[in-house]
C-alpha cells in the first residue's frame, strides 16, 4: 500500500500511515475547516488496510488539541481499528496526552469506553518541561478577575488557530461555535449546561460527549432564540472562568462585561484564498467562492443579531492584519496588549 505521510501545521496534524514500516501515528493539533474532506483519504486508506492488515497493529495518538469535528473523525479511525481487532488481529492503541492535560486524558478515556479495542492511556513525559516553562511565562497573567477574549475572524485568515494558541498561552478554555452548539443540543436549560461546565474538571470534553456519539453535525441555523441562548451560556461560562471565545458576534455578546477584550482577525482576500487553497487542497475558484459565501452569511447574521457591521472597527479593541504576521506573532501582539492595558 502507498503510505500516507502528512506533515503537520499549526492547524493540521501530522499523520503517518505506513504499512511496510509498521508505523501508524497521528499527532499535533487538528483544526481543519472541513474535517470530513481532510480525513476522507485517511479513512479510505484504513478501509483498504482492513482487508489485509498486519498481524499486529499499534496506532499511536499524540494529540495536543482537536476541535469537535475532528473528535468524530478520530472515532471513525478507532472504529476501523475495532473492526480489525474483531476479526482476530492484534491491535493496540496508545493515547499519549501532554502531561497535566486533563482534557486530552479525558478524551482518551472516553474513547476507551466507546470502542472495543485495547487503548493504553499514558502521559507524554516529554511535555512536562514545556508545561513548566509555560507556567513560569504565564505567571503574570491576570487571575483576580475572570476575563473573556472574543475573536471574530475572516475565513482563511487564521483566526481559529490564533484563538487556540492564545488559550493555550493563557492556560484558559477555548470555546467556538461547535462547542456552544453541542452544549445547546445536549442540555434543556442554561443551568444544566453551566453545571456540566463547572463539573468534570471544567473539561470541554464532557460537554461534547453526546455530540461525539451522535450522527449530527452542528447546525448553521441561527435565530433570535439560539442567539440568546448562546449568549447566556457563554456569559455564564465567563462568570465561572476566564476563556477565549470564537464567535462572530462576541463583541456584542460581551459588550457589558468589564474584563472583555474584543479582537478581529483579518487578511487581504488574496492571502486568505491562498491559505484556504493550501489547507483544503482546492482550486482558486473554489476557495474564492467559499470565502465569498461564508463572508455573506456571517455579515447577514451579525447585522441581524447585533444591528452592527462585522467589519466596523469600532467594535474591537484589536484589529490584526494577518498578511505579514504569523499566528504566534498575533498571539504576542495580543499578550502585549493584555500586559499593558489590563
Amino acid at each position: 500500500m502507498t503510505p500516507i505521510i502528512l506533515k503537520g501545521e499549526e492547524d493540521m496534524p501530522t499523520v503517518i500511515l505506513d504499512r511496510d514500516n509498521n508505523i501508524f501515528e497521528m499527532s499535533g493539533r487538528s483544526l481543519p475547516e472541513d474535517s470530513i474532506k481532510f480525513y476522507k483519504p485517511i479513512l479510505q486508506w484504513l478501509d483498504e488496510y482492513e482487508k489485509n492488515p498486519l498481524p499486529k497493529t499499534e496506532f499511536v495518538f499524540r494529540m495536543t488539541y482537536f476541535n469537535t469535528a475532528t473528535a468524530k473523525q478520530i472515532l471513525e479511525i478507532l472504529i476501523r481499528l475495532e473492526d480489525i481487532y474483531a476479526n482476530g488481529n492484534e491491535v493496540r492503541v496508545s493515547w499519549l496526552y501532554p502531561a497535566g492535560d486533563g482534557d486530552m486524558e479525558d478524551a482518551g478515556m472516553e474513547y476507551a469506553r466507546i470502542v472495543n479495542v485495547p487503548i493504553i492511556i499514558e502521559a507524554n513525559d516529554k511535555e512536562t518541561t514545556i508545561s513548566s516553562q509555560q507556567e513560569t511565562e504565564d505567571s503574570s497573567t491576570p487571575t483576580k478577575n475572570n476575563f473573556v477574549i472574543s475573536i471574530s475572524r475572516e475565513l482563511g485568515a487564521g483566526g481559529e488557530v490564533v484563538g487556540h494558541l492564545l488559550a493555550e498561552k493563557l492556560r484558559i478554555k477555548y470555546f467556538d461555535e461547535s462547542v456552544v452548539e453541542a452544549l445547546t443540543q445536549k442540555y434543556n436549560s442554561v443551568s444544566d449546561a453551566l453545571e456540566n461546565v463547572k463539573s468534570q474538571k471544567n473539561s470541554w470534553w464532557g460537554d461534547i460527549r453526546d455530540y461525539l456519539k451522535s450522527n449530527d453535525e452542528p447546525s448553521n441555523h441561527y435565530n433570535e432564540n439560539t442567539f440568546a441562548l448562546h449568549a447566556k451560556i457563554l456569559n455564564d461560562i465567563a462568570d465561572t472562568e476566564s476563556c477565549v471565545v470564537a464567535e462572530q458576534d462576541g463583541f456584542y455578546m460581551f459588550k457589558d462585561r468589564p474584563n472583555h477584550i474584543s479582537i478581529f482577525i483579518g487578511a487581504p482576500i488574496e492571502s486568505r484564498i491562498s491559505r484556504l487553497m493550501g489547507r483544503e487542497d482546492i482550486s482558486y475558484e473554489e476557495a474564492s467562492q467559499k470565502i465569498e459565501q461564508t463572508a455573506k452569511k456571517r455579515e447577514e447574521y451579525v447585522l441581524k443579531m447585533t444591528g452592527s457591521l462585522r467589519h466596523d472597527t469600532r467594535n474591537y479593541d484589536i484589529v490584526i492584519n494577518m498578511d505579514k504576521i504569523s499566528e504566534e506573532g498575533a498571539v504576542d501582539v495580543i499578550m502585549t496588549y493584555i500586559a499593558r492595558c489590563h
